[in-house]
């Protein structure tokens, strides 16, 4: 619910409708409630590991960098859905990352980005308890040594938990091995997920 948008129409019912007003209505339409407080997610601190630095960063202040790991991960893992186009809404990410429904994580190398680990947060109706959905994990291939990977869902997994979620749910794609190596992690395979493109 709007608190805020019912708020703002409450306090102006039979107030002639300004320039200003319009703008304000418009902009509290537009706002997602806060689920997490941002300040809260923003005290999660980077680690390092060995050469490789693990963060939680903005999408708003990497989007750039962003892009091009989309797309590296949109060529290697989405082949089932190469008949659209890849687009993805930055606008909607940046304002569920303001209200604190989405957080994401990096991996990086020598500064470079190599991998990142994106996840929706919610509260789960059935426990009322917060729930992680991965949105994306991806890391370049030259990033998946040393056991990286697996220091960076702990990582990932760490920071979740300081923020109070309490499940994660991450889906994997059948042209890798990642349901492998989540399972050697304690994730457990309650579901298959089916997946089908309608034609026009």
């Amino acid at each position: 619910m709007n608190t805020q948008l019912i708020a703002l129409l409450k306090a102006n019912m039979g107030v002639p409708l300004t320039w200003d007003l319009a703008a304000d209505i418009y902009v509290a339409a537009g706002r997602i409630e806060t689920l997490v407080n941002p300040s809260n997610i923003e005290q999660i601190r980077p680690v390092i590991y060995e050469d490789t630095v693990f963060a939680r960063e903005r999408m708003e202040d990497i989007v750039h960098e962003m892009k091009l790991l989309h797309q590296a991960h949109w060529n290697e893992t989405e082949a089932h859905r190469h008949g659209l186009a890849l687009n993805p809404d930055y606008d909607m990410f940046y304002r569920y990352e303001r209200a604190g429904r989405y957080v994401l994580f990096t991996l990086r190398n020598d500064g470079r980005l190599q991998g990142n680990c994106a996840l929706y947060l919610d509260k789960s109706t059935h426990t009322q308890t917060l729930i992680a959905t991965e949105d994306t994990l991806y890391l370049l291939p030259e990033a998946r040594k040393r056991g990286a990977a697996r220091q960076f869902v702990e990582y990932c997994e760490n920071a979740l938990k300081s923020l109070g979620v309490k499940e994660i749910n991450v889906s994997v794609k059948t042209v890798n091995k990642a349901g492998r190596f989540f399972r050697m992690l304690g994730y457990r395979h309650v579901e298959n997920g089916l997946s089908k493109i309608l034609e026009d």
